[in-house]
C-alpha cells in the first residue's frame, strides 16, 4: 500500500492491523481489502482515520464477497444512498438487494480499492470490479466472459458507520461487456 501524507503512519498501521484483526473475527477466513494507495487528511487523529478506513474496508469487503455481515458492520441504520437507481430499496436492504441481484450474473465479483482518500467525515474511493458473467443479466444470457469496470464512491461516515453515499459506476463499459449495449466502432 502506498501512503500519502507526512504524519505518523506507524500509528495508523498499528491501528489498522488491530482493526483488521477485529474485523477478521467477524468473518473468519476472509480478509478485508487493502487500499492500493491511500491519502489521509493530516487534521484527522490517527484513531479517527483508522476507524474511517476500517469502515470503508468493511464496506468494500461486502462488495467483494457479498457477505451481508460486512455491510451490517459498515452501514448505519439511517444509511441513505443519494444516487439510488430506480427500483432499488433505500438503506441496508437496498445494498443487499443490489449485491444479490448483480451476483446472480457475476457470482465471482471482486472489488479492489485502487485509491482511498480520507478527509473530514468523508472517504472517496476509486474501485475496480472484476468477475465473470456466469448468469443472466437484464435478460441477456451468460457469456462466460470477464467483466472489468471502475466505480467512484463518496462515503460520509459518522460514529464509525456510513450514513450516506454517492456513487458512480462505469455502466457503459459494464453493459458493453455483458452484451446489454453494443457500441459501433
Amino acid at each position: 500500500m502506498k501512503l500519502n501524507s507526512t504524519w505518523h503512519w506507524s500509528i495508523i498501521c498499528v491501528l489498522l492491523s488491530i482493526t483488521t484483526t477485529q474485523a477478521s473475527a467477524q468473518a473468519p477466513g476472509q480478509s478485508l481489502p487493502q487500499p492500493e494507495s491511500m491519502t489521509v487528511d493530516r487534521s484527522l487523529s490517527p484513531a479517527d482515520a483508522a476507524q474511517m478506513i476500517k469502515t470503508a474496508r468493511l464496506f468494500y469487503a461486502f462488495w467483494g464477497t457479498g457477505n451481508a455481515e460486512y455491510a451490517s458492520a459498515a452501514v448505519d441504520n439511517e444509511f441513505r444512498d443519494n444516487t439510488l437507481p430506480q427500483g432499488r430499496p433505500q438503506g441496508l436492504k437496498g445494498l443487499l438487494y443490489a449485491s444479490q441481484t448483480f451476483r446472480t450474473a457475476v457470482p465471482d465479483l471482486h472489488c479492489t480499492i485502487e485509491d482511498l482518500l480520507v478527509s473530514g467525515d468523508k472517504i472517496t474511493a476509486r474501485l475496480l470490479f472484476t468477475g465473470t458473467q456466469k448468469g443472466e443479466f437484464m435478460g441477456h444470457p451468460a457469456t462466460g466472459k470477464p467483466v472489468r469496470f471502475f466505480a467512484i464512491d463518496i462515503l460520509r461516515i459518522r460514529n464509525g458507520k456510513i450514513v450516506e453515499d454517492w456513487h458512480l459506476e462505469d455502466n457503459l463499459t459494464l453493459f458493453e461487456q455483458l452484451g446489454v449495449v453494443s457500441l459501433q466502432k
